[in-house]
C-alpha cells in the first residue's frame, strides 16, 4: 500500500518545526565580567513557602553559595504546619508569617505581595521554594535583567529522581515549545507569558504594574503578571534555566504531581495563542498516532507502512530525547518509551479540563481553590500568550 504525500510530509514538517524551535530556545547565561560584578543595586530574593521544609533548605543553601549573593532573602511562611519557618530562620533568612488570606486572594500571590512590600532591594527575584541555583545563577539573572529590563522569567531545569517524576516530560516539552515558537513565527506568535518559579524585575516596574495584587485571584498569576507588564509597554523575556536555575517538582509522590499539573494546565492551554495551540496539538497528535500506526501496520501486514512508521518513531523518540535533555534529566528511557508519559499528559490534560471548566475548582497544598467565574477559553483567540 503506497503512502500518501500528506502522511509523509506532515510528520516530517512538524518534526522540523519542533527541532528548529528547540534549537532557537534561549538559555540563561553569564556574560563577560563587567558592571554587575563590581556594582549593582540592592538585590532582594522573595520566596513564598507553604509546607516546604523538604525543599527550602536546598534553595537557601544554594543562595549562600552564589558568586553574587543577594542582599536579603525573605521567606513568606504561608501558614505552614511543618518546620518551614524554623528551617528558614536557622539558615539566615528573614521569615515573615503571612497574615490570614484575604477574600479574593490566592496563597502564592498573597505571599509574593507581602514579600515585595517588605523587600528593600531595587532588584526583586521571586523564587519558588522547590528551586535551587547553580553558583552563578544570581549574577546571570541580574546581568540578563540589566540588559533586557521589564520582566525576566526562567523555566528551571527539571531535576528528577524517582521514576514517577519522569511523567512530567511532556508538560515540560509543551511549555518549552510555547516558549520557543515566538522566535520562529514572529510576528504571528508573541511572547505573552512567564514562568512563575523564577521571576526577576525592578522594584519600580513591579509596583507600577500593580504587582501580585493586580493578579491576586488568578491561578495563572505568572501569565497574568506578564500581561500586566506588556500592557504597560514593558518587555517580557523568557529563558531556559539549564546550568543555572533548577528545580525538583512534586517530590512527595504521584498524588502531588497529579494535583500540581491539574491545577492550571488546561487553563493555560486554552489561554494560548491559537497558532501555538495548533502547533502543539498537531505535534501531540502525531506523537500519539505513530505508535498506533505501527500496531495497525503489523495487524494489516502493510510492510512499507510499518517500516516508515518505525523510522518515524525513531526520529520522534530521538527528537524528544534531545529536547528533554535541554529541559531536565529525564533520561533516554523516557524518550524510548515516550507513549507512556504522553498518555499520562493527555489524561491529566482532560482531568484538568474537567476540574477547571466543569467542577470549577482545583486543589493544591490542602486548599480548595474555587473558580467562581468561568475561565475564559475564548482568550485562545483574543490573547496571544501562553503559560
Amino acid at each position: 500500500m503506497a503512502l500518501s504525500l500528506p502522511a509523509v510530509a506532515l510528520p516530517l514538517f512538524m518534526l522540523a518545526v519542533v527541532v528548529i524551535a528547540f534549537s532557537w530556545m534561549p538559555f540563561l547565561k553569564r556574560k563577560a565580567k563587567g558592571g554587575s560584578d563590581s556594582f549593582h543595586p540592592r538585590i532582594s530574593v522573595i520566596i513564598p513557602a507553604r509546607n516546604e521544609e523538604g525543599n527550602l533548605g536546598r534553595l537557601l543553601r544554594s543562595l549562600e553559595q552564589q558568586s553574587l549573593p543577594p542582599d536579603e532573602v525573605i521567606v513568606i511562611d504561608d501558614h505552614s504546619v511543618d518546620q518551614t519557618a524554623s528551617l528558614a530562620r536557622s539558615l539566615g533568612a528573614t521569615v515573615i508569617r503571612a497574615p490570614d488570606l484575604p477574600a479574593g486572594w490566592l496563597g502564592k500571590s498573597w505571599a509574593c505581595w507581602i514579600g515585595a512590600k517588605e523587600a528593600r532591594g531595587e532588584f526583586l527575584i521571586f523564587l519558588d521554594a522547590d528551586v535551587f541555583l547553580e553558583k552563578e545563577a544570581i549574577i546571570s539573572l541580574i546581568q540578563t535583567y540589566e540588559e533586557k529590563k521589564g520582566l525576566v522569567s526562567v523555566q528551571p531545569y527539571h531535576f528528577t529522581i524517582k521514576r514517577y517524576e519522569k511523567l512530567s516530560a511532556f508538560f515540560n516539552l509543551v511549555l518549552a515549545l510555547n516558549m520557543a515558537l515566538p522566535l520562529i513565527f514572529k510576528p504571528l506568535v508573541k511572547t505573552r507569558g512567564a514562568f512563575g518559579p523564577c521571576l526577576v524585575t525592578g522594584r519600580q516596574d513591579y509596583f507600577a504594574v500593580g504587582g501580585h495584587e493586580a493578579v491576586r485571584s488568578e491561578i495563572l498569576e505568572d501569565v497574568c503578571l506578564a500581561r500586566r507588564f506588556l500592557k504597560k509597554k514593558l518587555s517580557v523575556h523568557i529563558f531556559g534555566g539549564k546550568g543555572k536555575v533548577c528545580f525538583r517538582m512534586y517530590p512527595q509522590g504521584l498524588k502531588q504531581l497529579v494535583e500540581g499539573w491539574t491545577k492550571n494546565f488546561a487553563l493555560g492551554a486554552f489561554s494560548s495563542n491559537i497558532i501555538s495551540f495548533l502547533v502543539c496539538a498537531v505535534w501531540i497528535a502525531l506523537c500519539l498516532s505513530i505508535p498506533l500506526n505501527i500496531i495497525k501496520a503489523i495487524r494489516a501486514q502493510q510492510w512499507s507502512g510499518l517500516i516508515f512508521s518505525i523510522l518515524l518513531y525513531l526520529f520522534y523518540a530521538s527528537q524528544i530525547h534531545w529536547s528533554l535533555s535541554r529541559l531536565g534529566n529525564f533520561g533516554l528511557t523516557t524518550a524510548v518509551f515516550y507513549p507512556l508519559p504522553l498518555l499520562f499528559f493527555i489524561a491529566i490534560f482532560f482531568r484538568s479540563f474537567f476540574y477547571t471548566y466543569c467542577l470549577r475548582h482545583v486543589t493544591w497544598k490542602g486548599r480548595k481553590i474555587s473558580l467562581s467565574r468561568k475561565p475564559k477559553a475564548k482568550s485562545l483567540i483574543e490573547d496571544d500568550f501562553w503559560l
